[in-house]
């Protein structure tokens, strides 16, 4: 009976670490962030939520004056690790990745601008001619963190492993595409000389990529004193730093494998050979193995990996969470759910669950049938249009671009509401998909 009752616990742990791990618990903690600041924002905590992020901010840095607000640190600043992350994942997705092959990368790159034209047409055909035309980008996004976070959810019976990179893929060529809107659509003014000292900076960075210097403080200092900097001081929105940065940080192994394995081979014996003296402390002679072991580890990293796998938490568990909390404080009133009827957040709406939905999947079935790209390995058409929904989830970089896309605040509220009840149905219709027509036999 006892040993009974402690599998039964031994079970009950097992499903509370799945539940907190990896990209689940940082939806989780989103959605929480979404939640807390929706309370708060509907109470009679709302005047002190929105002074909260409203407090001004004096920073000196590189001899500039930055005056912001902690709203505009947490988009301006954090937001730029997280785009910083995103540069780091198109640079290894092409270097090493599924984009690295043509022929694989083709069907998600197809897609790709698929969910990314079906939607601005979408949001342009109800907004054209009207001043709320800017926020034709704000439905081209997808969020790969909550997308990834409902694969996982639906379960590996439902969902293959080759589904979930192909979205992956999909992903980052979205983001590198947002990214580029952003950078060229969502800039009202450029100062031109702040804008040489962040190329500069850059060209600092390509140089000791060159020369082998691999120090992550050195890219990490001189990307946020030059580059974002740079940027921010430009008119150009400082996060597109975080992408300029990414690209310069060094994505070679400085010992190749098969030197690393024979020189750790050689030193670990070294180390068992040196004689041990009865005592908790290693000899002198160990501890220098020690760290040339430590050293040749760090060499066979490339740096663009230990770096990723550094931030990812830090951007997984703060940064985004903090990003959600600060910028989806919404009023919630009847009257104003009637306003997603408007063009602006029906646009956005319909663009993001419709538009990505249509977009990714007609263009999936057009590429296969003219025999351009084939379907991943494992993957059925059900599956496809499944995760064609989920992309639909446009949240992060959606929020992002509506609150550059608009300066009226109305309009940045419509857009933000119509953002959440998009997130929504495209949740609904993804997870009726998986439900009602994929079989769990044919994965």
């Amino acid at each position: 009976m006892k040993i009974e009752h402690r599998t039964y616990w031994e079970s009950f742990k097992a499903k509370v670490r799945s539940l907190f791990s990896g990209e689940l618990s940082s939806g989780m903690l989103m959605i929480a962030a979404v939640g807390i600041a929706l309370v708060l924002s509907n109470t009679g905590w709302s005047k002190e939520y929105h002074d909260f992020w409203e407090y001004p901010l004096n920073i000196q840095l590189n001899n500039a004056d930055l005056n912001i607000t902690l709203h505009e640190l947490v988009n301006d600043g954090l937001m730029a690790i997280f785009f910083f992350m995103i540069g780091l994942e198109i640079k290894r997705e092409l270097i090493a990745g599924e984009l690295s092959k043509p022929r694989k990368a083709l069907l998600p790159i197809l897609c790709a601008i698929g969910g990314l034209v079906f939607p601005a047409i979408i949001y342009i055909c109800l907004n054209y001619g009207k001043d709320t035309m800017p926020g034709w980008g704000i439905p081209m996004a997808t969020d790969i963190v909550f997308a990834l976070v409902l694969l996982t959810l639906v379960g590996n019976k439902k969902v293959p492993s080759s589904l979930k990179i192909f979205v992956t893929a999909l992903a980052v060529i979205d983001d590198l595409c947002a990214v580029l809107i952003i950078a060229f659509f969502y800039t009202d003014q450029i100062v031109f000389e702040s804008l040489s000292w962040a190329f500069v900076s850059f060209l600092v960075l390509l140089g000791a990529n060159k020369i082998g210097i691999r120090n992550p403080l050195f890219y990490g200092g001189i990307g946020l004193l030059g580059i974002w900097t740079g940027f921010f001081l430009s008119g150009v929105h400082a996060t597109i730093a975080g992408v300029i940065t990414a690209a310069a940080i060094p994505a070679k192994v400085g010992m190749k494998e098969k030197q690393f394995t024979t020189n750790i081979r050689n030193l670990v014996d070294t180390f068992e050979n040196t004689h041990s003296l009865d005592s908790v402390f290693i000899q002198k002679k160990q501890l220098e193995l020690v760290s040339i072991i430590q050293k040749a580890i760090r060499k066979t990293v490339p740096p663009l990996q230990t770096i990723e796998k550094v931030l990812e938490p830090f951007v997984n568990y703060i940064v985004l969470p903090l990003f959600a909390f600060a910028n989806t404080g919404l009023l919630v009133r009847a009257e104003n759910i009637g306003a997603v009827l408007r063009p602006l957040p029906l646009g956005i709406i319909l663009g993001l669950v419709l538009g990505k939905f249509f977009g990714i999947s007609l263009i999936a079935r057009l590429a296969v049938a003219l025999k351009i790209a084939k379907l991943p390995k494992k993957v059925t058409w059900p599956q496809l249009y499944g995760a064609a929904a989920f992309a639909g989830i446009g949240f992060t970089m959606s929020i992002f671009i509506a609150d550059l896309a608009f300066r009226n605040p109305a309009y940045v509220y419509q857009a933000k509401l119509a953002i959440l009840l998009a997130f929504v149905l495209a949740v609904l219709l993804g997870m009726s998909i998986f439900q009602f027509f994929v079989k769990s036999d044919k994965v």
